[in-house]
């Protein structure tokens, strides 16, 4: 049996709640390391944030960063590794204490001895006249207890989902946890930038999980346009439609922002937009043309543009998809303000404005799995600061003695305890009066 011992020295290291703080300390500050850093960027982008010859905080460089895979923090191999020594924690002590703890719980012992009253938080001595016991558990048992008797023996508990409480904790945390795991081999993150009427597969991810492969959704973009209150951006929205192989439509759903389309653990999400170009006429040989946007690096959603032929050139500059526009000659003299559908110096008859829409499309299916965790943790969390309460009775030579304990609300026992007393002495005291009063 010695060669046992240091076996289990680390149990019990590994089931205690110090080993425990300290593993969620380490994953908090991994946590908030990965909230600091920018995530799943290029290189470029850390060796120009974060380069060698001015080290953040004096150590905190782009190799640092890249070696100790800070750029990806959440599928690190340590950061598993973490998790992993929580879970093999949250289940050696699940097993270890709370489950034998919450066993104990249930079962009923007596306290056979006046001294053992004695190491209790409430305790009292009362003279065992008058139907007292029968008085006490009265009492008792309008205070919810759960009562076990044996000859002058008696035992009562209550507030036992207080005990099993702390086991579901431990339970909703591995439900996380597995969420996470699940998460980290099975799930995507896609980001395309797409023109309106565009038939499209997702195929440009920009985070995969290890065991994830792309699926095969075809979806199209109906509609793109944008609300504006006060000339100001209200809200964008995309109309799209989620096909079958056939090119027959099985979903259909205008999306916003905060307002996504979701099918099959996919979510898609409108997260931008932008202008592309024009589609105009000219008029004199009716032939359509586009002409590309190119933007203006000092005015956000700003566009600049050129129409011309063998004998004008103009120059067209769109702020917003307002449909509106401004008309320059080519010396850069303003000429007017089109809609548009308007026609400029009758050669040129603007059509459309060519928008497309910036989605980001979401696959994770364990999203609920990690939900149902949270919901349980937040129900359970509350339902272990319930106290558990003990009490005992125990009646010998025309004493009685009664004593309690708790885990929790050491206060609210004391009260109740209290009351119990007082109680008790005025069902005494008003039996012997009209003991008294039968006698004269």
């Amino acid at each position: 049996m010695k060669g046992f011992g240091p076996i289990k020295k680390v149990l019990k290291i590994v089931t205690g709640v110090k080993f425990a703080i300290l593993i969620l300390t380490v994953i908090a500050i991994a946590s908030s390391l990965g909230s600091f850093i920018e995530q799943d960027e290029p290189l470029a982008f850390y060796q120009e944030n974060y380069p060698t010859t001015k080290p953040i905080f004096g150590i905190l460089t782009w190799n640092l960063i890249t070696q100790l895979g800070l750029n990806h923090v959440y599928r690190t191999w340590w950061f598993f590794g973490l998790l992993i020594f929580l879970v093999i924690s949250l289940i050696s002590c699940t097993m270890t204490r709370q489950f034998p703890i919450f066993s104990n719980s249930k079962e009923y012992f007596f306290r056979q001895k006046k001294e053992s009253f004695l190491n209790l938080p409430f305790s009292v001595k009362l003279k065992n006249i008058y139907y007292l016991k029968e008085n006490i558990l009265s009492k008792i048992q309008d205070l919810d207890f759960y009562i076990y008797q044996n000859g002058n023996l008696t035992y009562g508990y209550k507030g036992l989902i207080g005990r099993i409480s702390p086991i579901l904790v431990h339970f909703s945390l591995i439900i996380i946890l597995f969420g996470s795991f699940l998460t980290a081999f099975n799930n995507f993150k896609a980001q395309e930038i797409l023109p309106k009427g565009e038939i499209f597969h997702i195929q440009n991810p920009i985070q995969i999980g290890w065991f994830t492969s792309l699926p095969t959704v075809t979806t199209r973009v109906n509609d793109f346009w944008v609300e504006y209150e006060n000339n100001r951006i209200h809200q964008f929205y995309s109309n799209l439609s989620l096909l079958d192989n056939f090119g027959n439509e099985i979903e259909h759903q205008t999306i916003s922002v905060n307002n996504p389309l979701r099918y099959q653990n996919i979510d898609f999400y409108q997260s931008d937009w932008n202008l592309l170009g024009i589609r105009f006429q000219e008029l004199t040989k009716n032939n359509i043309y586009e002409s590309p946007f190119f933007s203006l690096e000092k005015a956000s959603k700003s566009w600049i543009t050129w129409i011309s032929n063998s004998n004008t050139n103009f120059t067209l500059i769109f702020d917003q998809l307002q449909n509106t526009f401004l008309v320059y000659d080519e010396f850069g003299n303003f000429l007017n303000l089109k809609n548009v559908g308007d026609v400029i110096n009758s050669k040129f008859l603007i059509i459309d404005i060519l928008s497309s829409t910036g989605l980001q499309i979401k696959y994770d299916p364990s999203i609920s799995i990690i939900y149902f965790g949270f919901g349980l943790l937040m129900i359970t969390a509350c339902l272990s600061y319930l106290p558990y309460t003990q009490i005992w009775i125990f009646s010998q030579n025309g004493n009685c003695w009664v004593g309690g304990s708790t885990n929790r609300g050491k206060i609210k026992l004391e009260i109740e305890f209290e009351n119990l007393i007082r109680d008790l002495e005025r069902s005494i005291s008003k039996n012997i009066f009209i003991q008294k009063n039968l006698e004269n």
